[in-house]
């Protein structure tokens, strides 16, 4: 009597184990995640606590500068000492970085310190655990998949910014920033958990022949404009709903919940489609979700501004990274993938301040429709770049 046939492996993971650790990455990046974007409320922080404008985007916008260069480096360092070690100790910054603001807060060098730490932490954490995460799953399904682990990020603020302002409002700084920390010190322990990933290494010419590479260029300049559009909306949008008397946490729930709808059921229909009209029908969703944002004045319509967005950074966040990765191997996506983050982490974090500077003079809704143009101007860039393909030779 012959044996039955073995049971098929889920289809878009490398074997039965690797469903369950993906389950458990995903997790340990919303806790990390959850830690690091306590950033939603720190303008309001630090201007409570006296900071001039020009001082606050300064210190938002140095998390950026290690934050960039550890991205761009972690692929190397991953090459060094292995994916998980980096990861491990990334996030191990990230917890001490933001718990560190409990003692540096009120102090701008202190506060400036603290931000580097963080920044170097998720920089060495983010990158990494994705790029291990990509090492879980199949072609078959990868922007689905891909799109839900890289959803695992945002996803705190679905109720982070309305925890986080009710911790603030009732405890105060020193105590939100130890509760803060609480949930990146809960992912430690799940990082040890998981098997060792393949040794990364890098791509064929290395990191500055995949910068001067000519592929690199389209989905880089969309890395650009969608870090720039989410970067203002991270750094500022807690102040701008204070201002007119509405709850932080109704434009990022609504958010959330966009990013989710869209990743469990739209991706999969546009796994197939050409990624430049994939990003520019979501670059036209950002700048229509900032639009939207800059005139809310009732809570309808700051939901309705929170899901547009929502749907234009889902659907071209996971597009944008799948591009990067067309045709490398599993074992040599960690250095397309630091480029990218650090591209995009650029774009977060350097908006800051001259968004500042622009806020300080113009007020916030000239600033918000200045960006709001970032993704129009995409839209259109990338549509032309996809009708090429019909034009005659």
């Amino acid at each position: 009597m012959s044996e039955p046939p073995e049971r098929p492996i889920h289809h878009g993971f490398v074997d039965a184990g690797a469903r369950p650790e993906f389950a458990r990455i995903g997790l340990a990046i919303f806790l990390t995640a959850m830690t690091n974007q306590q950033a939603v409320l720190l303008a309001v922080v630090w201007q409570d606590a006296g900071f001039a404008h020009a001082d606050i985007g300064l210190l938002i916008a140095v998390y950026g500068v290690p934050l960039v260069l550890m991205s761009l480096f972690s692929g190397e360092v991953a090459g060094r000492i292995g994916l998980l070690p980096t990861v491990r100790l990334g996030a191990a910054l990230v917890v001490l970085g933001h718990a560190s603001l409990f003692l540096t807060y009120e102090s701008f060098a202190g506060s400036f310190a603290s931000r580097l730490m963080q920044g170097i932490g998720f920089a060495l954490f983010h990158a990494p655990i994705m790029s291990y995460g990509t090492t879980r799953i199949t072609q078959v399904r990868f922007v689905q998949l891909f799109g839900l682990l890289s959803a695992m990020a945002p996803l705190p603020y679905a109720f982070g910014p309305i925890l986080a302002e009710w911790l603030y409002h009732t405890f105060g700084a020193r105590q939100f920033f130890l509760a803060g920390a609480v949930p990146g010190l809960l992912a430690l322990p799940l990082l040890f958990t998981i098997r060792p990933g393949e040794k990364a290494e890098p791509p064929v010419g290395g990191l500055l022949g995949l910068m001067t590479s000519r592929r690199i260029v389209m989905p880089m300049l969309a890395a650009i404009v969608y870090g720039s559009t989410f970067g203002f909306i991270s750094a500022y949008m807690a102040p701008v709903m204070l201002e007119r008397g509405l709850t932080v946490g109704a434009f990022f729930t609504a958010f959330t919940v966009s990013i989710f709808a869209v990743r469990l059921g739209l991706l999969g229909l546009v796994e197939n489609i050409d990624r430049r009209l994939v990003i520019a029908g979501g670059a036209a969703s950002l700048a229509a979700g900032i639009a939207l944002a800059a005139f809310a004045t009732t809570m309808p319509m700051v939901v309705a501004a929170g899901l547009v967005f929502g749907l234009g950074h889902s659907i071209g966040f996971p597009v944008i990274s799948a591009w990067v990765c067309d045709g490398t191997p599993p074992e040599q996506r960690a250095t397309p993938l630091a480029l990218f983050n650090a591209t995009f982490f650029a774009a977060i974090t350097f908006i800051a301040l001259p968004a500042s500077l622009a806020i300080d003079r113009f007020g916030y809704v000239p600033a918000m429709m200045a960006i709001s143009v970032f993704g129009l101007t995409l839209s259109v860039v990338m549509t032309a770049a996809w009708s090429r393909r019909f034009r005659r030779p």
